[in-house]
């Protein structure tokens, strides 16, 4: 298993190392081509000097090495150049190559001091290409059999306008010649060696690096989840004791005043005002037992290793009656959720459903609308799931914002307005649930958020 993963980094990491050079040969390309594009007519000055004669010939060949490279140089900056990238990133060697070789062999031959103009062919290759140990001795081997070529074509069928200049005879000058070439040779293929151990080297730990930093922001990033889900938990804890406390404390109270209010109802007689008040004190605090209620089971959660199937519409009362202060008078509009079975922890469901009609309720009541505020609630199957639509006609969400929706911490409201958890823990409740959650917005006309649960083999019924 240990040897497959080192295989595995070491072949990811030769990919990637296979990318960065392309990239580098491209960058390189560019400053060689305009290196040759500038120096091989700029050599001008030594033909005036050392061949006039051959002024014209030469002028000729640098201007048509020029216009061969010209077009390679301008194809780097399309979809051409980066896709040929091989082949066009010698280019720029080969030209000025072919161009001294026929100096060489139109001026003198071995004799001729244009040799010179190979040495810093080499030693461009060598610092200015990706070339490794075998790539320069290749290279330097062209090199040096293009120029002994050069000079034995000179000697064998020597051209009409063929220069004697030189004071050197007998092949003294080309032995002189081929030593300097070889030496260089020998320079630019130790550099080329170095430099590709040194590329890959620093080339690995920038990748290491990078790596480290990527494994580090997700480290960060799980760090961050697992704090907002520690601190949700604390906050439900404390939910949890003072719903307890609160249960202990007024469910007496709650007792002696409906023993009241039944002893008082028997007592009004045919007072049909007082029985009228009466029940609305009877509501009023049916309503106080039944928040206290749902608030004390919301604040214990029950795990989803013991999930059960549920009614939807019961988890959408309970969410609703738990956010009637932030509805306020806003209708709320269920589509397919009667009679729907899911199966998953309800009273983690009924913080999602509380977490999105809260939402919806600020979008609605932040700006003025200029049209009735609706939520709509719309269940539809998919599968062997049930889609779940919680939208409404507010203000929208910005797009800018869209990927930034189920980040810990980040919010849309006013500062001191929202804490930027709900989402990213309805987020980590439906991943538990093994389901997704969306967001679809048009900025100013509507938002929707859509997750999804698993459909109950069978209806559950209502106790």
């Amino acid at each position: 298993m240990i040897a497959a993963a080192g295989q595995d980094i070491t072949l990811r990491l030769a990919e990637a190392y296979r990318e960065f050079i392309l990239g580098l040969r491209l960058r390189q390309a560019k400053i060689g081509y305009l290196l040759a594009l500038g120096l091989v007519p700029a050599a001008i000055s030594l033909d005036i000097f050392v061949y006039p004669e051959l002024l014209r010939a030469i002028f000729k060949s640098r201007l048509l090495c020029d216009l061969a490279l010209l077009p390679c140089f301008i194809s780097l900056f399309t979809r051409f150049g980066p896709r040929n990238i091989r082949w066009l990133s010698n280019a720029w060697l080969i030209a000025p190559l072919i161009v001294i070789c026929w100096m060489i062999y139109a001026s003198e031959g071995s004799n001729s001091p244009y040799y010179a103009g190979l040495n810093l062919v080499m030693l461009s290759a060598c610092l200015l290409t990706t070339f490794g140990a075998r790539g320069a001795i290749v290279f330097c081997s062209v090199v040096m059999a293009a120029y002994c070529a050069a000079c034995f074509l000179h000697t064998v069928a020597p051209p009409a306008h063929a220069q004697h200049k030189s004071l050197l005879k007998d092949g003294s000058l080309l032995f002189n010649n081929i030593y300097f070439l070889f030496a260089t040779a020998v320079i630019c293929v130790a550099s080329c060696h170095f430099s590709a151990l040194r590329r890959f080297e620093d080339f690995r730990l920038r990748h290491e690096l990078d790596d480290n930093n990527r494994q580090l922001a997700e480290t960060l990033k799980k760090l961050q989840a697992t704090e907002v889900q520690l601190v949700q938990s604390e906050k439900m804890n404390a939910l949890g004791k003072l719903s307890a406390g609160l249960l202990h404390e007024i469910n007496n109270p709650l007792n002696f005043t409906f023993m009241a209010l039944r002893g008082a109802d028997r007592e009004a007689g045919d007072n049909a005002d007082l029985k009228e008040t009466l029940a609305d004190i009877n509501q009023g605090m049916s309503r106080i037992r039944s928040v206290i209620s749902d608030l004390r089971v919301f604040a214990y959660p029950t795990k989803l290793n013991d999930a059960e199937p549920f009614l939807l519409a019961e988890a959408v009362t309970t969410a609703l009656r738990l956010t009637a202060h932030e509805l306020g008078d806003i209708s709320v509009e269920q589509n397919g959720v009667a009679g729907v079975t899911v199966l998953g922890s309800k009273t983690q469901i009924v913080h999602v459903l509380m977490n999105l009609l809260m939402n919806s309720a600020h979008a609605l009541k932040d700006k003025p609308l200029g049209r009735p505020p609706k939520i709509t609630l719309e269940c539809a199957p998919k599968g062997e799931r049930l889609a779940i639509t919680v939208g409404d006609n507010g203000i929208g969400i910005a797009a800018a914002d869209m990927p930034r929706l189920f980040e810990p911490f980040f919010t849309t409201k006013d500062p001191g307005k929202g804490t930027g958890l709900g989402l990213s823990i309805c987020h980590t409740i439906i991943s538990n649930h093994g389901g997704e959650i969306s967001i679809t917005s048009e900025q100013g006309q509507w938002a929707r958020v859509t997750f999804d649960l698993q459909l109950a083999a069978a209806p559950a019924r209502p106790s």
